[in-house]
């Protein structure tokens, strides 16, 4: 993942590419309906491959009283999350790379919630249901997993549809800003984009059917749209 550690990489999905994702403060209301409907409280919760913060942002205004553990591989994500969390208390904000299990080095208290937003697609598929694993093996009774992902389209059509999404979504945020782009140029761009060599992608189905093989329960996709997929699963009681 060493695009990620590319300082501009960082700042232009900060500011440019992230906010033009379709769909994001839908998922993100998902992900906290998924909390409160599953969840009793929330004292403690991990979020995995954090880059700047937001999901734990969005936790935290729903339940200020919770201690969040923050990891991310990049320095650059650090620093933004850091940023973005400065305003809250009992924070953990930690590098570490989720390619080994040494992240759970760090969990002191078993969490009722585990998030990860776009991250775990970086990894090789083995290392991913290994992840799936040790998030099973940490998380309370009852807690729930919420993955915010990029997943595989099945065919070329769906990828095309996805790629023609984010370019027309990126294309309306720039003019809006007064910025002339023509989508085309910005097709290229995002086609050959350096971070793209990354992503090791996987249908959400297969996801799905990882998480019920290792135990999770009221395993379902709760959002798609294309590539973009927010799926869970709840410990066993």
């Amino acid at each position: 993942m060493h695009a990620w550690k590319n300082p501009s990489i960082v700042d232009n999905f900060l500011t440019r590419t992230r906010e033009a994702r379709p769909f994001g403060v839908e998922q993100l209301d998902i992900l906290l309906r998924l909390i409160s409907q599953s969840q009793s409280c929330v004292n403690n919760f991990i979020d995995l491959g954090c880059g700047d913060g937001i999901l734990a942002n969005t936790i935290l205004n729903q339940y200020s009283d919770a201690n969040g553990l923050l990891l991310d591989y990049s320095p650059s994500m650090i620093d933004a999350a850091k940023n973005r969390m400065n305003a809250f208390q009992n924070q953990k904000i930690i590098q570490s790379d989720l390619s080994n299990s040494n992240w759970q080095d760090n969990v002191i208290n078993k969490p009722e919630v585990v998030v990860s937003g776009y991250a775990i697609h970086h990894l090789k598929n083995r290392r991913k249901y290994e992840l799936f694993e040790e998030i099973f093996k940490i998380l309370k009774p009852g807690g729930i997993f919420i993955n915010m992902e990029h997943v595989a389209s099945t065919t070329k059509f769906g990828n095309s549809l996805f790629n023609e999404l984010i370019i027309d979504t990126l294309h309306a945020k720039l003019e809006k800003e007064g910025k002339k782009q023509s989508k085309a140029e910005l097709m290229r761009e995002h086609l050959n984009r350096p971070d793209q060599y990354e992503n090791i992608l996987l249908p959400v189905t297969t996801q799905c059917d990882w998480l019920k093989e290792i135990g999770f329960i009221d395993v379902d996709c709760f959002f798609k749209c294309f590539e973009f997929a927010t799926y869970a699963g709840i410990k066993t009681s």
